[in-house]
């Protein structure tokens, strides 16, 4: 299980996550995001807008989500994974933890 109960505490802990995506021309596209449904190893947002990141998903779906806290002390988590936008949801399945702090 990547999404383990301290990375779970951390993400749930933060003000906001940061997604960020691949451009056609290789440059990061990172995207503010508010607070994501955890089940299992996924994270699921709802989509408002995001266009620029579903055409990147759409091209790619290699995707990032990193998150901090400072609840209990700093702590945060660079996600890997792959994400894709389906029903109004961006859903992030998530393959690799990092430690960031």
């Amino acid at each position: 299980m990547v999404i383990n109960e301290s990375v779970k505490a951390v993400i749930g802990g933060s003000a906001f996550l940061t997604l960020v995506t691949v451009g056609a021309d290789g440059g990061s596209h990172p995207v503010i995001l508010g607070k994501g449904e955890i089940v299992g190893d996924t994270i699921a947002f709802g989509i408002y807008k995001l266009e620029t990141t579903q055409k990147n998903l759409a091209a790619n779906k290699s995707a990032w989500v990193v998150g901090c806290t400072m609840d209990g002390g700093p702590k945060g988590y660079r996600l890997s994974g792959t994400a894709e936008a389906k029903d109004k949801q961006l859903i992030f399945t998530a393959v690799k933890a990092d430690m960031l702090i």
